[in-house]
């Protein structure tokens, strides 16, 4: 078992002959192979023989709350209780703090609506009139895994719909409010769009694979490693129904 380093009160109390057998014999180990640790505890001895020395002892008629050494051993005993009181202190700290951030997690959750920002992306890029910026525009799903390697740290492969229809087209790197996150965008010959999107959990500590209808749109999400993902399609066009019977949970 490891042994405490004795603190300044502790090794006051060693060179008076205050400790218990077992403390007393954990700091002569201490001592015995730690030299400043020796240093310490000789500069103790020598000031305390020095005090010893330098006051004759107190009369008969001295009033106890007068004597020198019953004065030393009550700062002492102060000093330890001021840390042990300092101890307390940070442990209440860090468990109130340990509580605070279960507390915001919670809010948090409650609050949270799972991959809105990657339904948000799939209206703004996916079904958009205008033509949007992209980061990389190709076909070529090589390309984009490169791309997506760049930007994340061992991101999922990037999946294959290629046997419904769907390949993909562009990617584009988006700002979330849990970090960076990029979006891939599928299209089949119809230009019907799906949409891939990748993110870090931010926050969000706990976080079970599942789906969320909002409108006519349908994510289906689930976290691999480092980061979250969702695939974004729409509920009301039949050639997006076998992608989601594909995400369903189980099969992902």
């Amino acid at each position: 078992m490891k042994m405490l380093i004795p603190t300044e009160p502790e090794l006051h109390a060693y060179v008076d002959g205050e400790l218990d057998e077992t403390r007393r014999r954990q700091i002569e180990s201490l001592i015995a192979s730690q030299p400043e640790l020796a240093r310490q505890a000789e500069q103790i001895r020598q000031e305390s023989q020095r005090l010893r020395a330098s006051m004759e002892p107190p009369p008969a008629d001295t009033p106890v709350r007068l004597d020198p050494f019953r004065i030393r051993r009550e700062l002492r005993d102060r000093m330890r209780h001021r840390v042990a009181v300092a101890a307390s202190l940070v442990l209440a700290l860090t468990v109130g703090g340990m509580g605070g951030w279960q507390t915001r997690e919670i809010a948090f959750q409650q609050n949270y609506l799972p991959m809105a920002d990657a339904m948000s992306a799939y209206r703004l890029f996916a079904v958009s009139d205008t033509p949007q910026m992209v980061d990389v525009k190709t076909s070529d799903p090589r390309q984009l895994q490169t791309w997506l390697d760049q930007h994340f740290v061992q991101p999922a492969p990037l999946p294959d719909f290629s046997s419904y229809g769907f390949r993909p087209v562009s990617g584009r790197l988006m700002s979330s409010e849990q970090g960076t996150a990029a979006m891939i965008l599928y299209q089949n010959q119809k230009m019907e769009s799906i949409v891939y999107y990748v993110r870090p959990p931010g926050n969000l500590l706990h976080f079970s694979n599942g789906a969320r209808k909002e409108g006519n749109l349908l994510a289906q999400y689930w976290r691999n490693g480092r980061y979250f993902y969702a695939v974004v399609s729409a509920t009301d066009t039949p050639t997006t129904l076998p992608v989601q019977r594909a995400l369903e949970p189980g099969r992902i």
